[in-house]
């Protein structure tokens, strides 16, 4: 049940960042030396959002060459939700029909099967699947700044099964979301919200300047030399293998 609610919140969370979500440049003027507190592992059945399956296939593809996408996994409630949300991402092969179905066999005996179709649908299974939720302190606002960071990994194998132009693949699929607060993460304490990969690079849905100058100018966070400003700072170390 524990690991349900934890699936459940991931998902809302994700849900509630796609139909948010806007080109926003992410920068930071705090210099962070990130701790981490806390970590947990958890295996999932399917994805709980295919992002990472979209960047997979990110310009491997001609625009609108593909009619369908068949994403094998053992999918979940949470899983087949998440296509619901797909048309709300600017990639255009996020507005095909995608169809959940469950692993039976492998992709390539899949697309074996449907090579005589008059249209090939682009098959994608993930599988590996796993879950981490990480808690880091920044160590230079005397632990009182934190970033939660929900990561979502995957092996992703893909493929195409034309005649005329046969595609295959196999990548490690990751998908995160970083949330920087101030001492409790409620809606005025929060310094930045991103989420990976859309369009296979980060997007900061809150940026939040004004109050990270407050912070500064208060001494509660250390500032940023210019001489090494890094526009990936809301970066959070590397999580254990």
């Amino acid at each position: 049940m524990q690991k349900l609610q934890h699936k459940f919140a991931v998902l809302i969370t994700l849900g509630w960042l796609l139909t948010c979500a806007y080109q926003a440049q992410a920068c930071s003027l705090a210099l962070h030396d990130w701790k981490r507190l806390f970590h947990l592992r958890l295996p999932l059945s399917a994805p709980l959002t295919p992002l990472a399956e979209l960047d997979a296939i990110l310009d491997k593809f001609p625009r609108n060459s593909l009619k369908q996408i068949l994403w094998v996994a053992n999918h979940n409630l949470f899983s087949s939700f998440s296509i619901a949300l797909l048309p709300l991402l600017p990639n255009w092969e996020a507005h095909l029909p995608w169809q959940t179905l469950p692993t039976t066999a492998s992709v390539v005996e899949l697309a074996k099967g449907r090579q005589n179709q008059s249209e090939i649908p682009l098959i994608i299974g993930a599988d590996q699947n796993q879950l981490q939720i990480a808690l880091f302190v920044d160590s230079n606002s005397s632990n009182r700044c934190f970033q939660l960071v929900l990561m979502q990994t995957s092996r992703i194998r893909s493929v195409y099964a034309s005649r005329q132009t046969p595609w295959a693949q196999e990548s490690r699929g990751m998908t995160w979301v970083s949330l920087v607060f101030y001492q409790l993460p409620l809606p005025g304490r929060i310094l930045s919200l991103a989420v990976f990969p859309v369009y296979q690079t980060r997007r900061a849905l809150i940026d939040n300047h004004e109050y990270v100058e407050q912070l500064l100018a208060e001494k509660f966070l250390a500032t940023r030399p210019e001489q090494i400003f890094d526009p990936y700072t809301f970066d959070f170390p590397d999580l254990p293998e």
